[in-house]
């Protein structure tokens, strides 16, 4: 009876761990949403502040193979070589996030969302300190130095673990720190709901979807407008602190809904 009993706790135990990483599965909830919202919010300002800084996008790979081909063709070898770890940071940025999320979730065990959120948080934290110790130079100075690109590889990291931590978690239906794909999606459904044979609750439910779309575009472009005011004309390496505090924010909200879907799941298990 023990041995059985111990052998349900884990099973129980295996099932709740497996409930909890469902509960963003559903990318139209209404707390789902304002989730989106917010990390494309911080996204948004992330981009503008780097762009501010060190005078690239951050969070733009594509626009990196460009820079390293004109690199290559214009400027040099170790010039092209430095920036080709810009979209190699970000890269790693994502295998972090899916080391603590993904590889978990298939092992059946606990996702660590926290421990990547917290790491983002920190890294924004410490962006603002070196910063402000001097340690990147002058706020806005030129991409020249190596000071200036550790800053460049830093926020790309940054920025692919932010896109990967709820890439993982909805299967690679949101993705918040570039703009493209959600574009591209937003223009086919424009297509595909009125001229499209399928049912009335297939359209209702791409029309939703669209209208994510535009809330979290709309959501990263306030980001970034409001980033380049405050990079701008307030705060220097200060700015950072508000992505920083967003991602604590981004913690905080997406830990409820996991309790609450928890807490459901609870209520109608047998």
């Amino acid at each position: 009876m023990q041995a059985g009993g111990c052998r349900f706790d884990a099973d129980r135990l295996h099932h709740f761990i497996m409930v909890r990483s469902q509960a963003f599965k559903d990318i139209l909830k209404k707390e789902n949403s304002i989730l989106w919202c917010l990390l494309a919010f911080q996204a948004g300002f992330i981009n503008a502040g780097g762009f501010i800084a060190c005078h690239r996008f951050v969070s733009h790979v594509t626009g990196y193979g460009t820079h390293v081909g004109l690199s290559f063709s214009q400027e040099g070898f170790w010039l092209a070589l430095e920036m080709m770890v810009a979209p190699l940071s970000f890269i790693a940025g994502a295998a972090y996030s899916a080391f603590l999320i993904d590889r978990p979730f298939y092992q059946q065990k606990r996702v660590r969302v926290g421990y990547a959120l917290v790491t983002q948080s920190a890294l924004l934290f410490l962006v603002f300190v070196l910063g402000e110790w001097g340690m990147f130079g002058e706020f806005g100075e030129p991409l020249i130095l190596q000071r200036d690109f550790v800053l460049l590889f830093l926020l790309c990291f940054i920025c692919g673990s932010q896109n990967a931590t709820f890439g993982c978690l909805t299967n690679g239906q949101v993705r918040t720190t570039h703009m493209t794909g959600l574009s591209t999606d937003l223009g086919m459904n424009l297509v595909r709901i009125p001229f499209l044979n399928v049912d009335e609750k297939e359209k209702t439910y791409q029309k939703k979807l669209n209208w994510l779309r535009v809330f979290t575009f709309a959501s990263f472009m306030v980001g970034s407008g409001i980033s380049a005011y405050i990079f701008s004309h307030l705060a220097g390496y200060h700015g950072f602190i508000v992505p920083a505090l967003t991602s604590l924010a981004v913690l905080l909200l997406a830990k409820k809904n996991m309790d609450k879907h928890e807490q459901e799941a609870l209520a109608n298990s047998p």
